[in-house]
This record gives structure tokens, C-alpha cells and sequence, in this order.
């Protein structure tokens, strides 16, 4: 596998689920805009199954949706997100010791459910194992959830092949739906030691990143009455959009079905893409790397 690109010093980010209600439709959609997806089971509460999109830093995307039979309201995982077709879901970070990181969790005054076991299939028979847990009120996803292997990491995803030659590089940012930026602000600095927010350009009508840290903040406001309320209000606080890193952004654009370019980030902003479906608009896109 090859060595992570670190685009951040403070998290690196493990994985980023993105849910609908039809897995075969998320699958063909991220194929038409030029994103393998390989089957990887499912998972062990039978109710939720997945694929990835294994990118070259070892990072992935997971498309999530019920299984065949199941109401997504009864669904093992962001049922909420689900039953909505609401694209972005959770984000996760690689531990070592779930059960550490959970105290630690507590410690700083943050509510933990778990460590949970968790497990899913492969298509070849391959039993994947690992232990999470997930931090924050029920039915906040601001804060990541957490996954230790059980089993090995190459288990559960490994890069795929095709993206290799890619200008894909691996998750680059993950943006969080909030109601107070300065509120989300202090819960992900109190737990996980993330920089003070500031100003950014972006595709949002006010966002804020974390300097050196692949996380931002998207503030509906109070008064507002828009996409990103209307999500608050039917799935609550979470990530709304993923941008995965690329290190050629012409290149980017010559690879993958992407939509217009805009600015994201501090300052002027690096270059940023939506993929150029519905189904993405707005909620998954690429970015350009920038040291």
C-alpha cells in the first residue's frame, strides 16, 4: 500500500460514509462520474450493506444503504441519514484501542456509545472484524466515530487499483451541517484538540475551516431557509459534503465527470468541484491539494 498522504497534521481521517437507499444506485452513480466501487458485504447486523471506493492514500468512501427487505428506519447504521437519501452520514477515524479512545472520550466530558463489535462479510468470504464506538448525543454526527481492527486493516479496504494512477490522492475535507459554528467549534477542539475556525470561501453561505485539519463548518444560521436548514432538520448536525484530495486539479477534471470549479478554503481558496451528478451536487467533490 502506499504511504498516506498527510494533508493535515491533527487527524487523518479513515473513512467517510455517504448513504442512500439503494446501494446498486449509489454504485452506479459514483461509476458514472468515474468512481470504481468494489461490493464489501454485509454488514453484521444484516440490516445495512456496503461498497468502497478504495483511494490511493488508503483512505475510502463507503456507500451504505439497507438491505434488500429492510426498513431503513430500522437500519443498523444512520437510519435517519438513510430513510432520507441523504448522502453524507459519518465520518471515522483509525485507532488503536477503541476501548482507550472512549475513556479518553469521557474523560473530556463526551458522551460514548460503545466500544460496539463490528463485522461484515467480503463477497469472497472474508469475515472483517473491528471494534467502534461513537461519541456525542444520539443523532449528532459532528464528532467522528471511532474503528480498531480486529482483523487487518487490508481486510477491509485496500486502494483500488484503478484509481491508482489517479489524481486522486485520498479525503481531503469533511464538512460539517451545524447551527452554531462556534458551539461545534468547542466540542471538537474540547475533544479532539482541533485549531480555532476561521473565515473561508467555499460553496456555503458561511463556512469555516480548521487551519491544518481536513474538517469545516457550515453554518445554516438561525434565520435561514435552505438546503442546508432543511437537512439540519431532518437528519440533525453532521457532515453535509465530503471533497476528496487531488494533486492535479486539470488532470482532476480530465479523469472524472466534474462539475463548475469553485474556491474552498482560506484566503482566496483552492480549487473545488462538485461530481457532476444530482445525486453528488453538493455533497461530494474533489479539491485541489495545497502544501
Amino acid at each position: 500500500m502506499p504511504a498516506r498522504v498527510e494533508w493535515r497534521g491533527v487527524l487523518t481521517i479513515d473513512h467517510v460514509a455517504f448513504s442512500g437507499l439503494d446501494l446498486d444506485d449509489l454504485r452506479a452513480v459514483a461509476e458514472t462520474v468515474g468512481l470504481p466501487t468494489a461490493y464489501g458485504g454485509p454488514h453484521g447486523t444484516g440490516t445495512t450493506h456496503m461498497a468502497v471506493v478504495g483511494l490511493p492514500d488508503g483512505s475510502y468512501l463507503e456507500l451504505v444503504a439497507p438491505t434488500e427487505g429492510t426498513d431503513p428506519a430500522d437500519a443498523g447504521f444512520w437510519p435517519a441519514h438513510l430513510a432520507a437519501d441523504a448522502g453524507p452520514a459519518g465520518w471515522c477515524l483509525d485507532v488503536p484501542d477503541a476501548a482507550a479512545a472512549a475513556k479518553a472520550a469521557i474523560d473530556r466530558g463526551v458522551r460514548v456509545d460503545g466500544p460496539h463489535e463490528g463485522s461484515r462479510v467480503r463477497p469472497n468470504g472474508t469475515r472483517v472484524e473491528w471494534d467502534m464506538c461513537f461519541e456525542g448525543p444520539d443523532g449528532d454526527e459532528r464528532l467522528p466515530f471511532l474503528v480498531s481492527d480486529r482483523t487487518p486493516r487490508s481486510y477491509r479496504t485496500t486502494p483500488d487499483p484503478d484509481l491508482l494512477d489517479s489524481p486522486l490522492v485520498g479525503t481531503a475535507a469533511v464538512v460539517l451541517a451545524v447551527d452554531d459554528a462556534d458551539a461545534s467549534a468547542d466540542l471538537l477542539t474540547r475533544r479532539h484538540r482541533l485549531p480555532t475556525p476561521v473565515d473561508a470561501a467555499g460553496p456555503f453561505d458561511r463556512l469555516r475551516v480548521c487551519p491544518g485539519a481536513p474538517v469545516a463548518l457550515a453554518e445554516a444560521g438561525t434565520g435561514a431557509d435552505g438546503p442546508l436548514r432543511k437537512r439540519l432538520e431532518t437528519v440533525g448536525e453532521g457532515p453535509c459534503a465530503y471533497l476528496l484530495g487531488v494533486d492535479d486539479f486539470e488532470a482532476a477534471r480530465e479523469r472524472f465527470s466534474l462539475g463548475d470549479p469553485f474556491a474552498f478554503g482560506r484566503g482566496d481558496g483552492a480549487r473545488a468541484a462538485w461530481f457532476d451528478h444530482e445525486r453528488f451536487a453538493g455533497r461530494l467533490g474533489v479539491v485541489e491539494r495545497s502544501d
